[in-house]
């Protein structure tokens, strides 16, 4: 008996849910994030601010589970036009991508100044109660926020880049 076995040209339902809420939920933080400077002294600015960190919590163990399942989830191959060192620097600069975002959400969980309800409901108490540590963080957020929106105009434009050039695998495998 022969046994077909074909290779996937897409990412799984699971993976490919797990990349738009984590893509949507760092874009909406990122955009609201640099809005609250401007909202600072309102009456907006408790309500998007804890429902930026509320975000961001539900967002780290999502990418936490996103990071873990890449090891267990069915390869996809890359599209014959990435190879060799081109493919080596994709995924190395995927592996980037995963590190910032991992370090923008722990560093914004760390640079808490005070406590909040998550979503309104769930009191969650800052991790570190030491000013010094907390601007620390601040700063380390700052820096990597700064980085992952490079990364993340990078991967947008290399997607649009292959999609105008007609290689729309690249933008399928992920819908």
């Amino acid at each position: 008996m022969h046994v077909s076995r074909r290779v996937a040209n897409r990412y799984d339902p699971f993976s490919r849910l797990m990349h738009w809420v984590v893509a949507g939920v760092i874009i909406y933080a990122m955009c609201m994030g640099y809005i609250l400077h401007a909202l600072e002294g309102t009456r907006w600015f408790h309500f998007f601010s804890v429902l930026n960190m509320s975000l961001g919590t539900l967002a780290t163990p999502i990418m936490l589970v996103r990071f873990i399942w890449r090891f267990f989830r069915p390869s996809v191959p890359y599209p014959a036009s990435v190879a060799g060192r081109k493919k080596q620097l994709v995924v190395f600069l995927h592996e980037i991508f995963y590190l910032t975002i991992m370090l923008v959400l722990v560093s914004g969980f760390l640079m808490l100044h005070k406590d909040y309800h998550f979503f309104g409901l769930v009191h969650v108490s800052r991790p570190v109660n030491v000013d010094v540590i907390n601007d620390f963080f601040f700063k380390i957020h700052r820096v990597s926020c700064i980085v992952l929106g490079v990364i993340l105009l990078m991967h947008v434009a290399a997607v649009i880049k292959y999609t105008l050039s007609g290689q729309r695998e690249i933008l399928r495998r992920m819908l």
